[in-house]
């Protein structure tokens, strides 16, 4: 009985030192990989930021260069653009057309029938730079003289960043953030700012709480103005 008993006894020793044990490699692994800290939900939130942001403020910008001559007597022309544009969504959106030299060129683009009115440039001046885009305020320009033989150039189409589009998401965001939030699918356990660093203005950013951790990550994007310029901003997305 008395062997009985120590067996009993140092079965039930064991299976307390393999508890500790076993706590022991349990707290190790929590205190060393920090399961809280990489947790996907986290950065899941920051990645879902940055696609609402890009659904809300991205835009189409369109780049073509036209060779057009005109010689005829009429201060403007126009061109009809529907065989080259056939495969573009060009409706609702306008433009901005400059010369080589710079100068700004007046213009209208009609999207029901893609036909695009140009003011006709100076002597020599045959080259235009023709930028399409819903950033850009048409010109309203007169009915024109059809121009039937011109060139142009491929077309360049490439997704940019709206920066008025920018400008209204960082109005809401310090004037009604809760349904912004919403809006970009940011969990309400989460709060939120967008850190674009050349372009001080678009900054939308709040006070984080003493000790709270921040997950940020980086990403450079494009962003068009309505003066046609594009730039590559570097945008910070954080979440807490």
């Amino acid at each position: 009985m008395e062997r009985l008993m120590g067996k009993r006894g140092s079965a039930h020793f064991e299976m307390v030192i393999g508890f500790v044990f076993f706590i022991g490699f349990v707290f190790f692994l929590f205190m060393t990989l920090n399961p809280w800290a990489n947790s996907s939900l986290p950065n899941s939130a920051v990645m879902g930021l940055r696609d609402s942001l890009r659904s809300n403020t991205s835009i189409t910008l369109f780049n073509i260069f036209v060779e057009a001559d005109y010689v005829g007597s009429d201060d403007c022309f126009y061109i009809n653009l529907s065989d080259e544009l056939y495969a573009y969504d060009v409706g609702g959106k306008g433009t901005l057309v400059t010369l080589l030299g710079g100068d700004d060129v007046e213009s209208e683009l009609q999207s029901s029938s893609v036909k695009l009115n140009l003011e006709k440039g100076g002597s020599g001046d045959d080259f235009f730079k023709v930028a399409i885009s819903s950033e850009f305020d048409s010109d309203s320009v007169a009915p024109c003289e059809e121009l039937i033989d011109f060139e142009l150039g491929g077309v360049v189409e490439t997704e940019v960043f709206s920066y008025s589009g920018l400008n209204d998401t960082r109005n809401r965001y310090y004037s009604d953030y809760i349904e912004l939030k919403r809006n970009l699918r940011v969990p309400d356990v989460f709060d939120f700012a967008i850190v674009i660093e050349g372009l001080p203005e678009l900054i939308m950013e709040r006070n984080v709480p003493d000790g709270v951790d921040v997950l940020a990550k980086e990403y450079v994007v494009k962003v068009l103005k309505n003066d046609s310029s594009v730039s590559n901003e570097r945008v910070s997305f954080r979440i807490w």
